[in-house]
């Protein structure tokens, strides 16, 4: 049986422009977001920026369990009353960038269920959710999230292209993305002033070394700081790297007159690799 059809109607609730929201509308695509999610009852969803429950609702029909989470107290009233079918749903009010993930993970995941998180993320702050759930040390299986079209391209950008950085290294180095479809600004209230894009990232199931993953991600910010400039300049002027950079470029077999943006992900694996073998503090 299907709940959705007596959503709180669009615009019952104002979009805040300083939250970055733009609330989906467009039935269709919601429907299309949740054929690509295909989920199911043996797992569990953390939903990010739920609203008044468009997504959430569909998640709730179909998944083990679902923790909402809102941080718009105008919204949360709807959401609750969405949701109120479902016993195996829950409403969160909190900010997403200081909930404690791992604490919210275990209260409702079950032995033999995964975790997977969604969400049409705010636009100003979407980068920022990315970044802590890539960092967490709990397993997430998949997740699934609606972002600005070129925040996309920035997460999917291969070596050599214009759009390839520090984001686009961080983001593959930790999970395998996808590409979803795009959606149009006129799926949205109100509409933004660009594309969207729903995509993909599954997390790679490895043992994380946090000394390792301290010095993966300040390596690669300094190779980049200076795009223009070559790896062997970049890491020049960087106060950690600096006295190293050249031992390390040779060590790790790697031309320093090249520039950041085209190292390969493996690459800055190996690089990093190479620090923590010869150069981290432990060894000097």
């Amino acid at each position: 049986m299907k709940f959705h059809t007596n959503l709180v109607k669009p615009g019952a609730v104002e979009a805040k422009k300083h939250l970055g929201q733009h609330f989906l509308k467009d039935a269709g695509v919601l429907d299309r977001i949740v054929r690509w999610i295909a989920p199911c009852r043996d797992q569990v969803f953390i939903e990010i920026g739920a609203g008044t429950g468009a997504l959430s609702v569909r998640l709730a029909e179909k998944a083990g369990a679902l923790a909402a989470v809102e941080f718009d107290g105008d919204c949360v009233g709807a959401l609750t009353e969405t949701l109120a079918p479902f016993d195996s749903a829950a409403v969160v009010h909190a900010d997403i960038l200081s909930l404690d993930l791992a604490g919210l993970a275990g209260k409702y995941t079950r032995p033999g269920q995964s975790l997977r998180v969604a969400g049409n993320l705010p636009y100003n702050i979407g980068t920022a959710i990315i970044g802590k759930l890539l960092r967490v040390d709990f397993r997430i299986e998949a997740m699934f999230f609606m972002l600005q079209l070129e925040v996309a391209e920035r997460i999917l950008a291969q070596p050599g292209t214009r759009e390839y950085g520090y984001f686009s290294v961080l983001c593959q180095h930790h999970a395998k993305a996808r590409m979803g479809f795009k959606v149009s600004p006129a799926c949205f209230a109100p509409k933004p002033k660009v594309m969207s894009a729903v995509i993909s990232l599954y997390p790679e199931p490895r043992e994380k070394n946090a000394e390792r993953e301290a010095g993966f991600e300040e390596l690669a910010k300094a190779c980049f700081a200076y795009r223009r400039k070559t790896l062997a300049n970049s890491l020049s002027q960087n106060a950690r790297f600096g006295g190293i950079a050249a031992g390390l470029l040779e060590k790790a077999d790697i031309d320093g007159a090249r520039r950041a943006e085209s190292l390969s992900v493996m690459e800055y694996e190996h690089l990093a690799d190479i620090y923590l073998r010869e150069y981290s503090p432990g060894k000097r």
